[in-house]
């Protein structure tokens, strides 16, 4: 029957694309540290944030409290027109090392709605240091993220490097599901980089130089976008500089934040994460996207038609067998990586909620919502 075969096509192709993320994963080597000092390099340390104030304190400390020496590094804050408490709790913590600037007073940087990207741009102009460093000012980062990154990224040659970001403190079982993609997220990343398939990047956790960001232009060409600080500028630095694009695969380099609280939140942003996609001029990231959407809307198409007894159930089974298989070595491997191995015995329940969430992200699609402000 002709839609078992399409079923077995499908399956077949995911089998080989799990497995070629999951052999790159592999391939990528584990960062190991060879020096007990610290990397004594100068480093700008740049947060963009709107509307913080719950957040910016928690990241601002954790950062101050790097192994890093305090006169080897600087933190860059960009107001970007909070209008909440963000400013008078950043003043609150006094240290020499944190210089803050409102984006509104800098009209010339401001380039409408990229406004991170303007913020990111002020800020490069402003650093102290060469090397740049950007995170977001709702991460967490561990006392040796700063000093493994900067390593990392003299050791590898890099111009650009990105690290993990990790979701904590997941709670609710849709949260638990964020935190799974997040993970495989990572791994997908780390892959494409090392194959050299694709390139993702986040904007919670990027090293650049200052003269190479310079060079590439930052984000000239991209400003009509309100989202991709890090897909576009990892796009430009690949094109620049093709051998000399890293992960950094590290646990002690991951930064942590958490999921989106609600089902409304958490698919405005991901509509916001689609629409950056559509100025990146590798079509690679799009294509694999419209397989894995489309591979998603055959399932539910063949379990809809078995319900209604317009075709069998093996075409249904096959695509969910096969891609809960190749989905558990993805995700076992990156959870055991990132020591989140509590995720493992829920990869069922969660394949179950991420199949609604799926409906619910392709039914905003086509009713064209859009996503959220945030970048």
């Amino acid at each position: 029957m002709l839609v078992v075969w399409i079923a077995w096509v499908f399956a077949l192709l995911y089998t080989c694309l799990q497995g070629y993320y999951l052999y790159y994963w592999i391939k990528t080597p584990v960062f190991q540290s060879t020096s007990d000092n610290p990397v004594d390099i100068g480093t700008s340390i740049v947060i963009v944030a709107r509307n913080e104030s719950n957040n910016i304190q928690a990241c601002l400390k954790s950062i101050l409290k790097q192994t890093i020496s305090k006169d080897r590094f600087e933190i860059i804050i960009i107001d970007d027109h909070s209008t909440d408490d963000t400013l008078n709790k950043i003043r609150e913590i006094t240290s020499q090392q944190i210089q803050c600037y409102r984006l509104k007073d800098y009209p010339e940087y401001i380039y409408e709605p990229a406004y991170k990207k303007s913020g990111i741009t002020l800020a490069v102009d402003k650093a102290r240091f060469e090397t740049i460093i950007v995170t977001d000012a709702d991460c967490i980062h561990g006392e040796n993220w700063l000093n493994t990154t900067l390593e990392a990224f003299i050791k590898s040659n890099s111009v650009f490097q990105t690290g993990p970001v990790i979701l904590s403190g997941s709670d609710t079982l849709m949260e638990k599901m964020q935190e799974a993609e997040q993970l495989t997220l990572m791994l997908i990343s780390a892959s494409g980089i090392r194959s050299g398939l694709h390139d993702i990047a986040s904007g919670a956790n990027m090293i650049f130089s200052k003269a190479v960001f310079k060079k590439v232009k930052g984000y000239e060409g991209n400003y009509h976008y309100a989202s991709g600080d890090d897909m576009f500028l990892i796009e430009k630095m690949r094109t620049a500089y093709p051998d000399q694009i890293s992960f950094l695969k590290s646990a002690k380099a991951s930064v942590y934040t958490q999921g989106k609280k609600s089902w409304d939140s958490l698919i405005a942003q991901r509509l916001r994460w689609a629409g950056k996609n559509k100025g990146l001029k590798s079509q690679v990231i799009k294509n694999l996207w419209s397989f894995v959407g489309l591979y998603h809307l055959l399932l539910v198409v063949t379990f809809s038609t078995a319900v209604l007894a317009l075709t069998p159930w093996k075409p249904f089974l096959i695509l969910l067998i096969v891609k809960w298989l190749a989905d558990y070595f993805i995700i076992n491997n990156a959870a055991t990586f990132f020591k989140r191995t509590d995720l493992i015995r829920l990869i069922i329940t969660l394949q179950i909620l991420y199949f609604y969430y799926i409906l619910r992200l392709s039914l905003a699609m086509l009713l064209g919502r859009k996503g959220d402000w945030r970048e």
